[in-house]
């Protein structure tokens, strides 16, 4: 069982490795992408996602991300 910050840990590793440099120079990946790619590790995605925004390290714009629906909005990495 994965903690709250492991969570957050692996949840930010995951936007840099497998997203890219917005406009701003944040790492932004897709919310399908991250479903995808953090299925093994993360098993509360959202849960994850959202004690993240709520400490102002990711930012999307939802309440809350279900795939397929969400698969496009973007999760943006605030903090490195």
């Amino acid at each position: 069982m994965v903690n709250v910050s492991d969570g957050i840990v692996i949840l930010k590793d995951a936007i840099k490795e497998h997203g890219s440099k917005n406009s701003d120079g944040h790492s932004s990946v897709a919310y399908g992408i991250l479903f995808d790619k953090t299925a093994n590790t993360l098993e509360a995605l959202n849960g994850t996602l959202r004690a993240a925004k709520k400490q102002k390290k990711v930012a999307f714009d939802a309440e809350l991300l279900m795939m397929p629906r969400d698969k496009d909005v973007q999760v943006v990495l605030l903090e490195d």
